[in-house]
Order: C-alpha cells, then structure tokens, then sequence
C-alpha cells in the first residue's frame, strides 16, 4: 500500500486507552488469579473441565409421542472444589403451565421424574425452598428439589475432588407438537416425523469461572454443556429410521442387508446414494407390534439427539476432508426426509459442501459422521445432527443446513456458553455461514448479514452484544445481537487485521479452546496474541455499545503535488478508513487512514490524506463492503 500524508493530531494513546479498556467480569478476574485463565486467550496451567458420561434406554411411542427413559450418569469431578450437590436441566419442562418462559410453547405436562438415585441411595423430592434451586441454602435437606427448568440433588456424601458420583434417573414425557422451538413432532408429507432435543436429564456445567450454571431455560437462551460420552438405545416400532447424535453401533440388528451395503458404497461416493427409497419403504412389512432398538455411541459430545419417522428415506455421500497430514479422510453426509420435502433430494450436496468448505476454512471436522435430518424445526444443532425445516428456496436450504452444520465447530467443538454470550456461537458462525454460501453461490451478492444487522442499527430495537441472550428485549432484537451484527462486525475485523491475521486467530482461538468451555475474554485475548495488537478499541463499541459506523468522502481537490481528500466519520465508531482512488489514467491505489487518526467529537471527526495524483476519478471508502457502514451514499465521490 502506497504511504499516507496525513494532516491531523493524533489521539494520546493513554486517553484512548483509558476510554477504550473492555469491561470484564469479576468472575472472569478471579479465573485470572486463579491460573485457570490466562491474558493471552489460551486456558491457565490450572485450567479444569468436569467430565459426564450416559448410558440411556428410552423407547418413544409415536402414537402417544411419550417418550420414557432411565438413565446412568457417571459424574467426574475434576474441580479442586467438593461438591455437595449436583445441579439437573430439566428442559422439557418449559412445556409446563408454570414455567416461567419467553418464547411460547404447548402444555405437554413438562417432565416426570419417576425415580432418583444418587451415590447408591434412593433420594425423596422435597420442596424447592428448603433446598434451594437456583440460589443454595444453608445446610438443605437431604434429597432433590424441582424448580422450573432445574433441579438440584443434595448428595448423600459430599463429591471429593478426583471422585466420581454415580447417579440413575427413571423419568417420562411427552414430545412436544408442533410449532414450537427446538424439538417437536408432526404430520406432515403423508407421515409423522420426531426430532427431539433436550429430552434426558442432563447435569448441569459445573466451571472454573463460575461455578454451577443454574440459569433457568426460558427458550431464547439457548445452552452450556459439559463434554462426555454417549451410549444410547432408542426403542420404537419397527420400520422407523433413526438418525442420531454418534455411530450406529448394531446397524445389522435394524438395517437391512441391502441398506448396508449401500451405506458402504456411500462412505466411498462422492455422489450421492440412495440408502432407503420409498421403494424400499413401501415394499417393507412387519409385525403388528414389532419393535426395534437403535444403539448409537459417541465419545467427548455436549450432548445428544435423534429424528426418527416411518416415512423418511435415506440419501447418503462422503465428504472430503483436510488431514494435518497434507490427504483427506471421508466422512459420512446422511440426509434424512420425507419424500415431497422442496429441494431435499439435493441436501446431501449443501451437508457435503458445507462439511468440506467449512474443514478447508476452519479446522478439519472432527467428528465421525454428519446427519441432516428434515423435520418441524426451523434449524437446530446438535452434535453430528441438525434439524432443518423446509424452505422453498434452494439458496435458503443451502445456507440453512451451512448454518447448522458450522456449529459442529461452535459450538459443538468449541464449547461456549451460549445463553450468556450468544454471538460466541451463532455470531461466528453466521459469519462462516456467509463465507460458505458465497462460495457455493459465488453469483450471489454477499453481505447478508450485514445487511441484517443495517435495517436496525442505531435504532432501539439494538442491544449490546454481551448482553445476556434472556436479557435482550423481544421484536427481533435476539436475531441482531446473536446472529448477524456479530457475524458483520467479524467480517470488519478481518478487514482491520487482513485475511491471514483473521483466520491464523480463529484457528488458533478453536485450537486451544476445543472441547473446553471458552469465555469472550479468552477469544478476545486470543485474536490481539496473534494480531500482536491491542484490540480494545475495537472490541468495547462493537461489543458493548450500539452506535454505529458512518463514513464519508467530505471532499476532493487538487493540491500542490497532488490530490486532498478530507474524510469525515459522521458515526459514532472509530474506525480504520480503506480508501481506494482511481486516477484519471484508470490506475487504482489503495490507502488506510488509522483508527486512532481521527480528530474531533462525534460527527465532526475528520482527517485528511493527500494521494501523489494529478487527478482523480473517483474517490471509495472500503470498496470491498466489508464494514457495516450505515450510509454507502456518502462512501464514494466522483467529479
């Protein structure tokens, strides 16, 4: 890039630092000071992460849509803190009458526990108040109580650090109907399909930041897991397909031979197989009565779901990718719908580009195997699973299943807490949602995402990025400060830091941070390592404020020695300016005016650079749009 002249006082960098220091939580601090976390965004020599493994038999009657369960959980405690309780998500019950929620949803009656055991003995269920849900009390009753979305079990003996806890759970409820928000069944397409998620007792994440997480689920808000093994058995009628969370571990015990050989033939296919058919379906027969079980295992998940209908069929391909060796390795695509779906006999394409695309931009995907399943949920993620509705559009299907199958890294493999810092999950990976979609249609005009985020900022409807998804006020805000103002702001920074710099950090940040439990100091203590820069400046009016970015070519004119451009940054972000000038003869030079260069208040903020030109033709800021740049009149000038 060619050098600037630049006529204006530079800002004291003491007085913008002072302005520009990132708020960050006591909780956080303390991490610091403990050694757990570090200043430069990569886990303290103290670090530490519980450890959870499941072992669940469940059967679901697609009739009634009950769903009955008994489970064994194996808790490690790898804290230096003995516990004397364990803290229980009880999702399904946001479907109860009582339960406090912000998003609506059906009466299924919620969940029932049916029988509790901890450490060998049976506990009784006592009143919320004497033990305490979401805020302990002194000295509680022995046994567990429910409140809302949670329980908590006072232990028989304290868990001693290095010991583990084995507790058994009995427990039945119903699959919520459709519409509602993340699981759900319905009819539809000539059949009736279930995709179900957040359907077992699940133990809370215990962190060293912390402590217990005994946040109520209120529906926004979405989850914070720990990591552990799966292995689960799943009963249902006979001639249910089944796609799951993990590996199917008795494919000879419910696949026939034909399907199997077939899937064989799919995991070598670059193209697409046709694993079950309707062919196939219609020409099956069974039992009245007859049942099967699908065994499916998985190793270091957050969690676990399934879709299953009698009327799905099964398309099937691998998709390439990247090993650090320099090859490639194959992973299974299974697409899971009902025949009639829009579009669907071409999702086994979006799932394989997106796995692939996503390998080369990232890190190579770790799992091994990837299942869409259609169903009645708009988009929902889960370990090697995600659910998709039915767009009619084939560039919506696309980015959709692109959407759900990047949280296979964040945060499946990147494990935020995504209730309170939603944009660690949604934001980034809307942000390489849009990378994937402009590579698989690279005619479509990019910038969705910001655009998105354009239509409200600066208005009210605007709320900081750290505010608490729960927190954040209803009217579309959620949409904004979760998903595509992050992913704008993203893209921004790569602007500022340039390509290599970007993804030589993000790869760093999902390096030192998989299967571990991330906060946003970390990610952004991570990208300032490797940009060897101090970020704040950029991190606190993106992060933590709502004002926006505006600016403008103020004027052009001829100079001794050249061409005067005065900029003005009528916003209320400091920004780096990218300004490129094309000369009479059709040359193009580029040149970046420093964030800390502008001079003057809000509105009034200006600077000025003058380019070795005889003319100019024209006059751009950030001719790339990279910046959600409120006003794209005021970006360019021409004679």
């Amino acid at each position: 890039m060619r050098k600037i002249l630049l006529l204006l006082a530079l800002v004291a960098p003491a007085a913008a630092a002072a302005q520009d220091t990132v708020p960050m939580s006591e909780a956080f601090r303390r991490g610091l000071a403990a050694g757990t976390r570090t200043t430069t965004g990569v886990p303290g020599p103290r670090y530490w992460q519980q450890s959870v493994s499941y072992r669940i038999r469940a059967e679901l009657d697609p009739q009634s849509t009950l769903l009955r369960g008994s489970e064994r959980i194996v808790y490690r405690n790898r804290s230096p803190d003995a516990l004397g309780a364990i803290v229980l998500n009880l999702y399904q019950n946001i479907y109860s009458e009582s339960v406090p929620r912000n998003r609506r949803a059906p009466n299924t009656g919620g969940v029932t526990l049916e029988r509790v055991v901890a450490q060998g003995a049976a506990l009784a269920e006592q009143p919320a108040a004497r033990i305490g849900v979401m805020r302990p009390v002194e000295r509680p009753a022995a046994g567990y109580a429910v409140e809302g979305t949670l329980a908590r079990l006072i232990l028989p003996r304290p868990l001693a650090p290095g010991d583990s806890a084995v507790l058994e759970i009995d427990w039945h409820h119903k699959v919520p109907p459709a519409p509602t928000f993340r699981t759900a069944w319905e009819d539809a397409l000539g059949g009736r399909a279930f995709v179900v998620g957040q359907w077992y007792p699940q133990v809370a994440t215990y962190d060293d930041v912390n402590g217990w997480d005994a946040t109520p689920y209120l529906g926004d808000g979405e989850f914070y897991l720990e990591y552990g093994d799966f292995d689960v058995s799943l009963t249902l009628p006979a001639g249910w397909l089944v796609g799951a969370t993990g590996t199917l571990a008795n494919a000879a015990e419910v696949l026939s031979p034909q399907a199997r050989a077939r899937l064989e033939a799919a995991a070598r296919s670059d193209s697409v197989v046709h694993v079950v058919t309707e062919a196939d379906r219609a020409a099956e027969s069974h039992m009245a009565g007859a049942k099967a079980t699908w065994r499916f295992t998985a190793r270091n998940v957050r969690d676990f779901a399934f879709a299953t209908s009698d009327r799905y069929v099964w398309d099937a391909a691998r998709a390439a990718v990247p090993t650090g060796a320099g090859g490639t390795r194959s992973i299974p695509i299974h697409v899971l719908y009902r025949p009639g779906a829009p579009g669907w006999e071409r999702a086994w394409r979006y799932g394989q580009h997106a796995i692939s695309f996503l390998s080369r931009t990232i890190t190579p995907y770790v799992y091994e195997q990837a299942t869409v399943a259609e169903g009645p949920i708009s988009g929902m993620e889960y370990p090697m699973l995600v659910f998709i509705y039915r767009p009619e559009a084939a560039e919506d299907l696309q980015s959709v299943i692109a959407h759900e199958l990047g949280h296979e890294w964040f945060p499946m493999l990147v494990g935020s807490d995504e209730a309170a810092y939603a944009w660690m999950d949604e934001g980034v990976n809307s942000y390489h949602e849009d990378r994937a979609h402009e590579d698989f249609f690279p005619a479509t005009p990019p910038g969705g995402s910001v655009n998105s985020y354009l239509r409200v900022a600066g208005h009210d409807v605007e709320v900081p990025l750290m505010r608490h998804t729960d927190l954040v006020s209803p009217y579309g805000a959620r949409t904004v400060a979760a998903y595509t103002k992050p992913a704008a702001v993203l893209l921004a920074l790569r602007a500022v830091l340039g390509d290599s710099v970007f993804s030589r950090a993000m790869r760093e940040h999902v390096r030192a941070w998989s299967y571990r439990h991330p906060q946003p100091w970390d990610f952004f203590n991570t990208f300032e390592r490797v940009a060897g820069r101090d970020l704040d400046w950029f991190w606190r009016p993106w992060f933590y404020e709502t004002g926006v970015l505006d600016q403008a070519v103020e004027s052009v004119r001829p100079v001794d020695g050249g061409v005067e451009v005065v900029l003005r940054d009528r916003g209320d972000i400091a920004m780096p300016a990218f300004v490129t000038v094309t000369s009479a003869g059709g040359a193009v030079t580029q040149h970046v005016v420093p964030a800390e260069a502008w001079s003057g208040t809000r509105g009034a903020r200006t600077a000025t650079l003058r380019v070795p030109l005889s003319s100019a033709t024209r006059v751009e800021i950030d001719a790339r749009h990279f910046y959600p740049d409120v006003n794209r009149a005021n970006n360019a000038w021409m004679p």
